[in-house]
């Protein structure tokens, strides 16, 4: 084998003889790719911890947005409690509206009656009007307190979401590695998804080959199904403008609509000719 073959030129050197001895008849003028998931992905968590429920198994179908894993959120839901309660309670902000109220009327009343006579002294105008003031001030630090307890709340259950683990696509759970019990660290991988209700068939050809593909052409593909064949019919949706440096194969690469998952991904597949005209 030439060593200084590409990835890309040693899988298509390498798929060939293994197509040739498969289920598929593949003739000298004939491509050979492989199947790809349009997607595939390796869900993990943001935040550390210990894995305390797994809700799916592989082979489960899946959309955006299920849960997939917990980890251990029992010091989160106590602290959202907590949150809760503090937001909830306003008894210190109702009681200083009230003083507040009556601090207003009062102050009002001194001014009337230092206005209609000497009874009320400078000193006492000026100290209701000092205290109508403190309890303005309070006030607001009590609303901003209250704004504050708000935003710590939301913290709180974005915590407790994280602990979390929900699907960021539809698709089937290919492999779950972790297990009950386990410690996770951010980065770790806990879900594999895949969504294969679309296939990509990559195809490493030669450039005179590839110059017969154009984006958006139709393509006529026969893929591996164990002892039976899947033809199906997609487009082109990319054809790379470089050829690989060391085996001057050009990457070509070809999407089909995949329903009910008769193609699967990792099966071999051969196109016969050139593309056809969109």
């Amino acid at each position: 084998m030439n060593l200084l073959l590409s990835p890309r030129a040693w899988l298509q050197a390498a798929l060939l003889p293994a197509v040739l001895g498969a289920a598929l008849s593949v003739q000298a003028s004939d491509l050979v790719g492989l199947a790809f998931p349009v997607s595939d992905v390796q869900v993990s968590a943001s935040v550390a911890g210990l894995v305390q429920r797994i809700s799916v198994r592989p082979g489960q179908l899946v959309k955006p947005g299920d849960l997939l894993l917990e980890l251990d959120n029992a010091t989160q839901q106590v602290e959202l409690r907590r949150r809760t309660v503090l937001l909830d309670d306003d008894s210190e902000l109702q009681t200083a509206r009230v003083r507040l109220a009556a601090l207003t009327d009062l102050l009002q009343m001194t001014e009337l009656v230092a206005n209609k006579s000497q009874s009320v002294s400078k000193e006492e105008l000026v100290k209701a009007r000092l205290e109508k003031a403190t309890a303005e001030g309070r006030l607001l630090q009590l609303v901003a307190q209250k704004a504050r307890e708000r935003v710590e709340l939301e913290q709180a259950q974005l915590e407790l979401q994280q602990r979390n683990v929900r699907a960021p696509m539809a698709g089937v759970v290919v492999d779950v590695p972790m297990d009950v019990g386990e410690w996770a660290k951010p980065g770790d991988v806990m879900v594999r998804l895949a969504d294969i209700s679309q296939v990509e068939l990559r195809l490493n050809m030669p450039q005179t080959a590839a110059a017969s593909f154009r984006v958006g052409a139709r393509v006529v593909a026969r893929f591996e199904a164990g002892s039976a064949q899947v033809q199906a019919t997609g487009l082109v949706n990319f054809v790379s403008p470089l050829a690989d440096s060391a085996s001057g194969l050009v990457d070509v690469r070809i999407r089909f609509a995949n329903p009910n998952g008769r193609i699967r991904p990792g099966a071999k597949a051969v196109i016969r000719g050139v593309a056809a005209s969109s």
